[in-house]
């Protein structure tokens, strides 16, 4: 980055012999002296004063060697600055969420990711998983921790699951269906709920459809809403939820909750929450942030 014979002057200015500069420089001493000599002609002004005995700085060489050593350790800090960020030590992730990974994956993963990379900038959105994959596509984002549902556009998206979270059926206090230890997924039927937004929650509004259609089974649907309002509204007297349970762990004294017995032979019932990058994404802190992500 400094030019050849800044630092063949550097090295005769704290040398203040030829010879030792040339070993330094492990070049001869001829072109050392010729190097010198060019150097002065580019500068305008004497740089060193020789005899055949020393070596001694002008006013303008000792005025020049302060410069040149910012010079060196601007140098040296950009250089170190530069492979850190090549290696993802430093640099910005634009990380986006959804909201039901703030009840345990984010706290979780942003704690392991600041001990790691406490040098890179953070900048943090909170949005519905359809505007994170497209924010993702377009490069808004580098990364987003979202719920990747089936009917979504994957073009040019990798993903990575991070959890599996067990849904678990929410009442208010007091319901008689927080009797059974486990509730029978029939027992829904006519049930008033409270269920997800189609479009801001399209993986949950997926995976309660589903679930209702395999068991045959329909509630009474008074509400449509997302997380965290969702429980509130249970937490009214509104109706029952699906609800995963992350996100009522803690919520003792509000609502109940309890697992839901599935007809024989059904799949567990789990939420699965996804890292999502583009392809095309060549920000190298992004690696650093995946290999801190739990694994599921």
């Amino acid at each position: 980055m400094l030019s050849r014979n800044l630092l063949a002057f550097i090295a005769v200015a704290e040398e203040l012999h030829f010879g030792r500069a040339a070993q330094r420089l492990h070049i001869s001493q001829p072109p050392l002296s010729q190097q010198i000599r060019q150097f002065e002609e580019e500068v305008g002004a004497p740089l060193l004063v020789r005899t055949t005995r020393s070596v001694q700085l002008t006013p303008a060489g000792r005025l020049l060697l302060e410069r040149a050593h910012l010079l060196v350790a601007e140098a040296d800090a950009a250089l170190h600055a530069v492979r850190r960020h090549a290696l993802g030590d430093e640099g910005v992730l634009t990380l986006g969420f959804t909201h039901s990974t703030v009840y345990r994956v984010l706290p979780q993963v942003l704690q392991v990711f600041r001990q790691a990379c406490p040098d890179v900038v953070l900048e943090l959105r909170q949005q519905t998983s359809d505007l994170l994959v497209e924010d993702v596509r377009s490069g808004r984002l580098d990364v987003a921790l979202l719920r990747f549902s089936a009917s979504m556009d994957s073009a040019g998206l990798v993903s990575s699951v991070v959890s599996h979270d067990p849904m678990v059926l929410v009442l208010p206090l007091g319901h008689p269906l927080a009797a059974h230890e486990r509730v029978p997924v029939r027992h829904l039927q006519g049930l008033p709920w409270v269920g997800y937004e189609p479009q801001g929650a399209r993986y949950f509004h997926e995976l309660e459809e589903k679930l209702l259609a395999s068991a045959q089974v329909r509630p009474h649907v008074r509400h449509h809403s997302l997380l965290p309002t969702l429980l509130a509204l249970v937490e009214a007297g509104m109706g029952a939820a699906l609800v995963p349970l992350s996100a009522v762990q803690g919520g003792a004294g509000r609502f109940a909750w309890r697992e839901l017995a599935l007809p024989a032979g059904g799949a567990p019932l789990d939420a699965v929450l996804s890292c999502v990058w583009s392809a095309d994404n060549c920000n190298p802190v992004v690696q650093r942030f995946l290999a801190c992500l739990p694994q599921a």
